[in-house]
């Protein structure tokens, strides 16, 4: 099941998911990226006007909805710099210089 909703099912239950904008999936290529009106000629197929890919629209539109939700994984899942070297990080790390003066 699809939602856009924070307290989605998934969401609840902690299942990681991504949520993907499906406006123009059924109407957009996902060879060439052309999308238009005319690449539906009917309710359930889907002809590109740019490169000649045909199907059913449907199953287009699964393909375009899954594109667009590993590029927003992708932008999920950028690792966090913390092993990069810092000066701050240095000086952070070092022990404390004895008091006594010695």
């Amino acid at each position: 099941m699809w939602c856009a909703k924070p307290n989605a099912p998934a969401a609840r239950a902690g299942v990681a998911f991504t949520v993907v904008d499906p406006a123009y999936t059924a109407q957009a290529c996902p060879d060439c990226g052309c999308v238009s009106r005319a690449n539906r000629p009917a309710r359930g197929r889907f002809v590109c006007t740019g490169c000649g890919l045909a199907g059913h629209a449907d199953h287009i539109a699964a393909c375009n909805i899954a594109v667009r939700g590993v590029a927003g994984w992708a932008v999920v899942n950028q690792p966090h710099a913390t092993g990069l070297p810092s000066a701050r990080r240095d000086r952070e790390s070092k022990p404390p210089a004895p008091a006594d003066g010695s």
